[in-house]
């Protein structure tokens, strides 16, 4: 059977060093929480979208940058992104995995609103060629709204905005999670981690050599920068399981590695062969992008995919991390 083909712990080697295989899953809820946004489309051909949330570094300015442009089918550096100021539209504070669902979701709602009503003017200025159109068969390209069959007949949206006395045009709106809707169902990012793990009996050093965490969370907006999420995740996990620890003086009450002298973390030398695969999963139930958060689903399942290569290696089960070479004699 099955048990019959799995090598026994320490029968695996590659020279000197011992090979050890292993895998976890993890899931991370999916959240939203309420955001408020406002979307304007002014004459000088600018699309300003303003929310209070900020962006620590996480890509946010540039995937709702990405959202509104899609959406209305502008160039990218046509939208003015206005974000982390709290004078801006209420958004809560970025973390949990939550805030382009949120933020983005809303963006998505007030982009919908606006398109209606970009339309709705469009049809109703001097000799519009949209005039007999309907909504359904027109088209956001370029700054224009077209005909989906012959784009070449359109109304661009700088005559909508000259002919609305120059006043941009605007929509404020505030999203949030169909709680009800929802109720019934089960709201989360999923994740497979695997890991090959390399224990050098003679450095006493551990290593995790190989390692793919395969993601499934919903509609992936910026590929680039979701997978460079997700790298981000796996460094850290292994910084955890093998590296990171904070040591206390029990009797003076001090910590004893507070530099980067002695609190360890991964460097260059430590990442080897890491690499990331989305499952193509659009979700059309769980809000209006379809998007579940990736935020720390690439973290929590490879500490535990670590400790079983470890296992798989030596047979040596630990549970406390960071886990230290003594550990496995």
């Amino acid at each position: 059977g099955w048990s019959q083909r799995i090598p026994e712990p320490g029968s695996m080697r590659r020279g000197n060093k011992l090979v050890g295989y292993g895998m976890a899953t993890g899931i991370w809820d999916a959240m939203q929480m309420p955001a408020r946004v406002q979307v304007s489309y002014n004459k000088h051909g600018k699309l300003v979208v303003s929310s209070a949330v900020t962006d620590i570094g996480v890509g946010t300015y540039t995937i709702i940058t990405q959202i509104v442009a899609d959406e209305l089918g502008l160039a990218m550096e046509n939208v003015e992104f206005q974000y982390g100021d709290s004078k801006k539209p209420l958004s809560f504070v970025q973390g949990g995995s939550f805030t382009t669902a949120s933020v983005g979701s809303a963006m998505a709602m007030a982009l919908k609103d606006l398109k209606k009503k970009l339309y709705k003017k469009a049809i109703k200025v001097k000799n519009s060629p949209l005039k007999d159109v309907e909504k359904s068969d027109i088209v956001f390209h370029d700054g224009k709204i077209g005909v989906k069959d012959d784009p070449s007949v359109f109304v661009s949206l700088k005559r909508i905005v000259e002919e609305n006395k120059g006043k941009a045009i605007e929509i404020t709106k505030t999203g949030h999670a169909h709680t009800r809707k929802l109720k019934n169902y089960s709201r989360a990012a999923h994740s497979a981690a695997f890991v090959e793990v390399e224990i050098d009996e003679q450095l006493k050093t551990i290593n995790v050599t190989r390692a793919l965490t395969a993601v499934a969370a919903g509609k992936i907006i910026n590929p680039k920068t979701a997978r460079s999420q997700i790298l981000g995740g796996m460094v850290w996990s292994i910084s955890k399981a093998l590296r990171e620890e904070t040591i206390l003086d029990g009797k003076l009450g001090k910590y004893m590695n507070p530099n980067l002298a002695e609190y360890h973390l991964p460097v260059h030398a430590d990442i080897h062969d890491y690499d990331v695969i989305f499952a193509d999963e659009p979700d059309g139930l769980i809000n209006e992008l379809g998007v579940k958060g990736i935020g720390e689903i690439g973290v929590v399942a490879m500490p535990a995919a670590i400790t079983n290569a470890i296992f798989h290696a030596t047979g040596k089960r630990i549970s406390k991390l960071p886990i230290h070479f003594d550990e496995l004699l």
